[in-house]
């Protein structure tokens, strides 16, 4: 059971570093480098304000994971085995703070990083596209994961959904601006439009803020963390790790309602594709045998 009290960020890292000392009683190559990088993870939340332990978020996560090291030469890129190792620690922690009873069973850190390419992910149907509405609709305050699916069946790609900003909003028009490597307009569902509507009345934004991922999160994350938090949104849905759908397979299903209404063009101009090919190879459609 959660506890009332809230735990202070300190604290609870004061709280895992001790258990990391209970769970390996002697002095290990394991311990040390999860001291090592949790105080890492430490720093980094105490640089972004943070006060108590709930106030991380998946931004926050997904930002440490894969933050680029300086180097004499510059930045250099973050490898997948320091993003994994990074991602070890904090599910250690997650674990622990679970255990204690200080927060919910919930992973803010995504999916298990990979060095391999993952599986081509299924467009989902029509009915399960209704069903992940209605979970979104039932159970949660508009806090930018619905707006995040909201763009995603407008077309969106995961970085386009992330950059989209109050400023590229036209409700009255029902269209979103996204920006990416080719901005493009495209049109907004009306359930869309209800729920940006709702964000925007209990969140106050600027017209140049991003509505739905922090501004602190880098351009070259910002992807990831939509990924991550659409994947949370999907497993509240009851889709499953093996299910053969990913946080693409939203975007891929609305495209899919797309290919059946009006054709391939219009599929390929709705996911900003330049290619029929890979709108075809991305939606599983045979188009070659009427070509």
């Amino acid at each position: 059971m959660k506890r009332e009290r809230r735990a202070r960020l300190h604290d609870a890292f004061v709280l895992v570093h001790s258990l990391i000392e209970s769970s390996y009683p002697a002095p290990t190559g394991t311990a040390r480098k999860l001291h090592g990088l949790l105080t890492h993870f430490e720093s980094d939340l105490e640089a972004h304000g943070l006060e108590f332990y709930d106030e991380i978020t998946c931004d926050h996560v997904l930002e440490h994971m894969w933050s680029a090291q300086k180097t004499k030469h510059g930045y250099a890129q973050v490898s997948p085995r320091t993003a994994g190792n990074r991602q070890w620690a904090i599910r250690f922690m997650q674990s622990m703070m679970v255990i204690e009873g200080f927060s919910d069973e919930h992973d803010f850190s995504g999916d298990t990083v990979a060095r391999g390419e993952a599986e081509s992910p299924r467009p989902l149907s029509e009915l399960e596209i209704d069903s992940l509405l209605g979970v979104v609709d039932s159970t949660l305050i508009s806090t930018g994961e619905d707006l995040l699916v909201a763009f995603s069946l407008s077309g969106a790609t995961a970085l386009e959904a992330g950059l989209v900003r109050a400023c590229d909003i036209d409700l009255g028009n029902q269209f979103v601006q996204f920006h990416g490597e080719n901005p493009r307009t495209a049109t907004l569902t009306q359930w869309a439009c209800g729920r940006i509507a709702l964000f925007l009345n209990e969140n106050e934004r600027e017209s140049d803020q991003r509505l739905a991922v922090a501004e602190f999160v880098s351009y070259e994350n910002v992807a990831r963390t939509v990924n991550t938090r659409l994947m949370n949104v999907m497993r509240m849905a009851g889709f499953r790790s093996g299910s053969g759908v990913t946080a693409k397979s939203i975007r891929l299903g609305a495209a899919d309602v797309v290919l059946e209404l009006n054709g391939l063009e219009a599929a390929a101009v709705f996911l900003g594709n330049n290619s029929l090919d890979a709108t075809a190879r991305m939606l599983g459609y045979e188009w070659w045998a009427t070509k």
